[in-house]
Order: structure tokens, then C-alpha cells, then sequence
């Protein structure tokens, strides 16, 4: 399983568009045609300004990667709930990330109770998964030599810091949000 249908697999499919589409632009070095920095323009929804400067902590972090590590589990054991999230996940990007979190909360309730039980709300782990995904990308994106400087207003100084100065344990927060191989 790819990690996109994985996150799409929990409703994230927005923040992963928005983190992707995001790295394409800044990485290409385009601009856009409105005169704004490449990666700017087009990116101002309420939401995706929310992830982009959610401030991450390791603890919250790490709470996600472990819910979306059981998710994944459970995903992949229910083959019914893999087949119901796949139906409408072609729509979940396009709702507001609250909407996305009540569309979970009331139609996937074993997956709201596994976000619940690790002591985080629905909105909040769509938020926390959507900046992990984002910043992340970034900074493994500076380590490997992909991009120079990190693009203004995609990363908070704050969350580079984080993770630059954990990497092992978000190595391992990574690890934990990738799905299991079962394709």
C-alpha cells in the first residue's frame, strides 16, 4: 500500500494534496501567475494554513503516528472498512478539515476511537497528520539534497528545529505512519 492511500484511508487525502502539491511547486522553483512565491499562491485556505503552521511537539507526534500505526492495522484486517474508505475518499479532499473530522467521527467510529484513545481529537490528528506530512517532507527533503533553503511559510522555524533536532525518534514516527506492505 502506497502511503497517499494510506492517509486517504483516514480522510487525510486533503493534507496530503496540499503537502504534495506544495512540494511540486517549491521544488521546481515556479512561479505562480499571480506574482506570489512558487508554493504561495492558491495555498491561503483556512486549512492549509492551520497545517502549515501547526506548531508540532514530539509527544503529540508521536500519539499520531501510533493511531495511525493501529488504523493501519485495522484497515488492513477489515477488508469492508478498507473498501468503505476507499468509496469516499474521492470526495474527502474537498471538505474542510472540520468536516473531515465529523464525516469520521460519525462514519468510521472504530477509527475515531482509536484517535480518541491515544488523547487526540479527530480535527486535531487530521491537523497533527497533515503538518507531519508536510514538515517532514521538507526537512527530508533538505537532508537529501532535493531543495537548498526551506520554502517561506510552507515550515515554521519552530517545527524544523523539532525535527531536525529528534530525527531519530521522527524517523521512527515516520516508520510507525506507513502503512503495511499488503500489495
Amino acid at each position: 500500500m502506497k502511503w497517499r492511500d494510506a492517509l486517504s484511508v483516514i480522510a487525510v487525502a486533503a493534507m496530503v494534496a496540499m503537502a504534495t502539491a506544495s512540494f511540486g511547486s517549491s521544488a521546481s522553483g515556479a512561479a505562480k501567475t499571480d506574482g506570489a512565491p512558487a508554493g504561495v499562491a492558491g495555498d491561503d485556505s483556512p486549512d492549509v494554513i492551520e497545517v502549515r503552521h501547526y506548531k508540532l511537539t514530539l509527544e503529540k507526534a508521536q500519539k499520531t503516528a501510533v493511531a495511525m500505526q493501529s488504523i493501519n492495522q485495522l484497515v488492513v484486517a477489515n477488508p469492508s472498512l478498507n473498501a468503505a474508505l476507499d468509496a469516499g475518499s474521492s470526495t474527502t479532499g474537498k471538505k474542510p478539515i472540520t468536516e473531515q473530522a465529523a464525516d469520521i467521527d460519525s462514519k468510521y467510529p472504530q477509527i475515531a476511537a482509536i484517535i480518541h484513545t491515544n488523547g487526540l481529537a479527530t480535527r486535531e490528528f487530521i491537523v497533527i497528520t497533515g503538518a507531519l506530512i508536510n514538515d517532514l517532507g521538507f526537512v527530508m527533503m533538505k537532508k537529501q539534497g532535493m531543495i537548498k533553503d526551506y520554502p517561506p511559510g510552507m515550515i515554521t522555524a519552530e517545527n524544523i528545529a523539532l525535527i531536525e533536532g529528534n530525527m531519530p525518534a521522527f524517523e521512527e514516527i515516520a516508520a510507525k505512519m506507513q502503512p503495511p506492505n499488503t500489495r
